[in-house]
């Protein structure tokens, strides 16, 4: 998800494309806390505003799924790596304990002692959905990698085909029922993993469909089906709510419809989020400032989505605070996205800041450097995959 975070750090090796890709997916994850946990949906009374709301919402949806898809993109080609497993454990920690102290001490929250410990336990996979999902995926990368490096390219279709079907298609058609996926679940992770494993290993725009377009006309396409494919989604939506009130029949048919179109594996969802990641893939550039920044998007993720903090600051920034009639709330509300999203930065660079002298000091090295080499002579840990 992150350079230096979920085990891309290497700058060297790329151009900053899919880091400018981080940083909008992480401001559109933002945007859409704002309308979800603000409840500016359902506090607006003014028909067209919801429509424009609801369409932003639908936009945004990319958001999580294009963090897995280049994970799997970059991740397939590299190592198991310790180091950044804790790096992943030590920032959600930070932010669980020190949201929890500040909270606890200004009496925002009020907690029993037994809530506290629990609370501030290194690890609460009760916590930060994402984060959870994203810690397993981790876990089990080496031996997808394996799995995925020992097939040829028809079985690799074969079985991203198959996995589509399941993980998608059939939780889209029965809205859950027969096979729940909601896009919230690890093998939805995994699914999207293996597919940007696949784009690497097989680059769409080496397909013969696509190597006779030029670049502009290839942005286009992609830039076209993303946008039917939003549109395609928002319309089945809206008309699943027109015929609900029919009779009961049309009343589940529209309860399933709208359950998938609002859902990460919702198959329009899926396309889009891939389009949505090639089209970052056609950009070409290196910026030391676009990697800082995406550096940091993990802490902003950390900070504003945290349970404490998301039942309280779209209370605080008023948002969620009333019925909204104006279409100057979305000017509004993209300021408090962008208020978010830069406090949060850097609050987060201030961290690694910190975190960095820390690690620098004499002893902590000595301690890190003996944990490392106990490990490298674990014989079941020592693998080449692992370092």
């Amino acid at each position: 998800m992150i350079t230096g975070e979920f085990g891309m750090n290497r700058e060297k090796e790329r151009n900053s494309s899919y880091e400018l890709m981080r940083i909008v997916s992480m401001f559109l994850i933002v945007l859409y806390h704002v309308i979800l946990h603000g409840k500016m949906i359902e506090n607006c009374e003014n028909a067209g505003l919801k429509i424009l709301l609801e369409l932003i919402k639908f936009f945004t949806l990319v958001h999580v799924n294009s963090f897995i898809l280049v994970t799997g993109y970059f991740q397939i080609n590299s190592k198991f790596n310790q180091k950044k497993l804790w790096s992943l454990i030590g920032s959600n920690w930070f932010y669980r304990l020190v949201i929890l102290v500040l909270f606890s001490i200004f009496e925002i929250v009020n907690l029993d002692k037994v809530t506290m410990v629990m609370e501030g336990f290194p690890i609460n996979l009760n916590e930060y959905w994402f984060f959870k999902n994203y810690l397993l995926l981790y876990c089990l990368v080496p031996f997808i990698n394996k799995g995925i490096l020992s097939m040829n390219k028809k079985t690799f279709q074969k079985m991203i085909i198959v996995m589509f079907i399941v993980f998608s298609i059939v939780p889209a058609v029965t809205g859950g029922e027969f096979f729940f996926n909601n896009g919230f679940s690890l093998y939805q992770f995994i699914f999207l993993y293996i597919l940007g494993a696949y784009l690497r290993k097989y680059p769409i725009d080496k397909s013969y469909i696509f190597k006779i377009m030029s670049k502009n006309m290839y942005k286009i396409v992609l830039f076209t089906i993303f946008f039917v494919c939003l549109i395609s989604n928002y319309v089945l939506y809206s008309y699943a709510d027109s015929i609900s009130w029919i009779n009961s029949g049309f009343k589940t048919i529209s309860n399933y419809i709208r359950w998938t179109s609002e859902n990460y594996s919702c198959p329009f969802v899926i396309i889009q989020s891939i389009v949505y990641f090639l089209y970052f893939g056609t950009l070409d550039f290196k910026s030391k400032f676009i990697n800082k920044i995406a550096s940091l998007t993990f802490g902003i993720y950390l900070i504003h989505d945290n349970n404490f903090m998301r039942r309280n600051i779209y209370i605080w920034l008023k948002i969620d605070n009333g019925p909204i009639y104006s279409y100057n709330f979305i000017i509004y509300m993209l300021i408090i996205a962008i208020v978010i999203f830069v406090a949060c930065m850097l609050i987060e660079f201030i961290r690694q800041t910190c975190c960095k002298k820390i690690q620098n000091l004499k002893f902590i090295q000595i301690i890190k450097d003996k944990y490392y080499n106990y490990i490298r002579n674990i014989s079941f840990i020592n693998d080449n995959n692992i370092e």
